[in-house]
């Protein structure tokens, strides 16, 4: 058996060979079977890849090459079962961001009522700290897509995912709870 760490990290493109023609095809089933297609398995066998190599180089496996195929099998299961996840969030999320917002009488009392919201969103958005505000609003206003974000920040657009549902989770913490003293 060959162990990995004493595998020649100067021939990297035979590895990666060997895990691509190894995994893929492993990979693309399973994905598929659990609610995806051959787009979303390329962009997690990537991520796992590199997930997999950087452990790799910084000695945080050690085994042989079966060992190892089991180890990047299970680092692309999680990365899609988060994927999911996320997904997931998201969409609940969204549908919750609208549950406490009641429908107006009137059409002034509407617009008063809107305006109201608006300036304590904005209160609360400037709340944030620094990069939550930067993503958010590179996201919403600018309609940036997540690889653009993850390319102006230096992140990872799994990352930026990540910081993205956070920071909206901060500023919908922070609406509720100032809506709930009195507003602005």
């Amino acid at each position: 058996m060959q162990v990995l760490t004493d595998w020649p990290i100067t021939h990297p493109e035979e590895a990666f060979k060997h895990l691509f023609t190894t995994n893929f095809p492993w990979l693309l089933q399973y994905i598929r079977q659990n609610s995806g297609n051959a787009s979303d398995a390329e962009d997690i066998f990537q991520e796992s890849l590199y997930a997999a190599w950087i452990n790799l180089r910084e000695g945080r496996f050690a085994g042989n090459m079966d060992q190892f195929n089991a180890y990047f099998r299970r680092i692309c299961q999680n990365k899609w079962i988060n994927q999911l996840n996320s997904a997931h969030r998201a969409r609940t999320s969204y549908r919750d961001d609208f549950t406490g917002i009641e429908p107006a009488q009137d059409e002034d009392f509407a617009a008063e009522k809107s305006n109201d919201e608006g300036k304590l969103l904005r209160k609360c958005f400037n709340e944030l700290g620094e990069k939550c505000k930067k993503v958010l609003g590179l996201f919403y206003y600018k309609k940036e897509p997540m690889s653009k974000i993850a390319e102006i920040t230096g992140d990872t657009e799994e990352s930026i995912k990540t910081i993205k549902y956070r920071c909206m989770q901060r500023l919908r913490k922070l609406y509720l709870e100032n809506k709930a003293h009195g507003g602005i």
